[in-house]
């Protein structure tokens, strides 16, 4: 046998076999996928990389775009441009009221207000002279490069809140894998996690309209969307003997196939998981993965002759520190830590500078950039809102009996 096949057929006895559709489960949305939230491995998908409009799934990128911008108390004030359709998913306020970030952050993820969605992006996107429809577009041009960066190549949002508009889009791969990178986010995970909220000066209350949140075992968060163009869609992510899952359901079936599609994914990667380890088998399936968005804006800022620290602290807010970076080199075996550098380096480090971004760029193209595993806290969930049409993330209660 020549020794081109040979090494062939090696390579597909040792590559990880694909996770596909899993037709037992009868998952009624015609886009899902389950994935360990600290290893990757997916155990069953379903048109994972189709793009499909992801209503209010949206909301988990402008989240941590918006985390990424500034502290919890940043002082915002709304403007008109921030309001929405009636039939908009929205928290209600009106021009002119004040709120802090940390505020808007809980109605955008709780009752998946489109209104906070908006006046975040547009807040923290402004630069001088900039008309509001400007500000919101280098709040989403980051947001999209962020994303790029990450070697998400299903998702490209054209608005922060994920009411329908031509060319926004995204996947259930997409989606699942950012919320792996989201959950290294402590104020990402507070606020997904949370049952109801109310805002720093005591006017409005929010609630999550989540039903897993109150009936699946383990759950930690979630995030709820619908509109006419997505269906019914949902990210949860529970844990269970140290093991964390994320599903991802879209264009799902109401009244309840659509929490029952997300319920029975997640207890059957528990399921596949302790198959495993009683077994001793380690990871068979295949794994999803993303680069750390990091790399990239330390290189574009070690070119233009900036520094380091800049570059950190430009993507760090001050109340958010940058836990370190591991990244597990498979030619060695052993991860390399990188840890964010406290201040800025001068000129003379440029150079070395400029070498370490660029060693982290190639090591992104053979591996998977994860940060520190963290557990989060087993709280509560979240929300959300949609598109063109009717938006709205939760059908009137009661529901049919026995539902999740």
């Amino acid at each position: 046998m020549p020794a081109a096949t040979v090494l062939i057929l090696l390579a597909l006895l040792i590559a990880p076999a694909a996770a596909q559709d899993v037709p037992e489960l009868q998952i009624t949305s015609t886009n899902y996928i389950v994935l360990d939230a600290d290893t990757g491995e997916i155990y069953a998908q379903r048109n994972a990389h189709e793009h499909r409009a992801p209503a209010s799934l949206t909301k988990v990128f402008t989240a941590i775009q918006a985390i990424e911008s500034g502290p919890p108390d940043t002082v915002i004030t709304t403007h008109d441009s921030d309001m929405v359709s009636d039939e908009a998913s929205q928290v209600g306020f009106g021009p002119d009221e004040t709120f802090t970030a940390q505020d808007l952050l809980y109605g955008m993820l709780l009752p998946s207000g489109n209104d906070a969605a908006r006046a975040l992006a547009r807040f923290f996107g402004t630069q001088p002279g900039d008309t509001d429809e400007q500000a919101t577009t280098n709040f989403l041009d980051k947001l999209n490069q962020r994303i790029t960066n990450m070697g998400l190549k299903d998702t490209h949002l054209v608005d922060p809140d994920g009411w329908g508009v031509p060319g926004h889009y995204s996947s259930a791969y997409d989606l699942a894998v950012f919320t792996m990178y989201a959950l290294h986010y402590p104020r990402f995970v507070q606020a997904f996690s949370t049952p109801d909220y109310t805002t720093s000066n005591g006017e409005y209350e929010f609630k999550n309209n989540n039903r897993m949140l109150r009936t699946y075992d383990g759950i930690i968060g979630g995030k709820t969307g619908y509109d006419d163009d997505a269906g019914w869609c949902l990210i949860n992510v529970a844990q269970r003997d140290g093991n964390r899952m994320i599903a991802v359901t879209m264009n799902g079936v109401a009244p309840d196939d659509w929490y029952d599609d997300n319920r029975v994914l997640l207890d059957y990667a528990f399921e596949q998981k302790a198959q495993r380890a009683e077994s001793g088998a380690g990871i068979t399936g295949e794994v999803a993965s993303y680069r750390d968005p990091d790399a990239a804006t330390i290189l574009a800022m070690a070119k233009s002759r900036s520094t380091i620290g800049e570059a950190l602290q430009t993507r760090v807010p001050p109340m958010e520190a940058a836990p370190p970076l591991v990244v597990a080199v498979p030619e060695v075996g052993v991860p390399a830590v990188v840890r964010a550098a406290p201040g800025g380096i001068g000129d003379a480090g440029l150079a070395v500078a400029a070498a370490i971004a660029a060693a982290l760029i190639v090591l992104q193209g053979v591996s998977t950039w994860q940060l520190l595993p963290r557990r989060a806290p087993m709280a509560m969930a979240a929300t959300s809102a949609g598109s063109t049409g009717v938006q709205r993330d939760v059908l009137p209660e009661p529901l049919s009996a026995g539902s999740d």
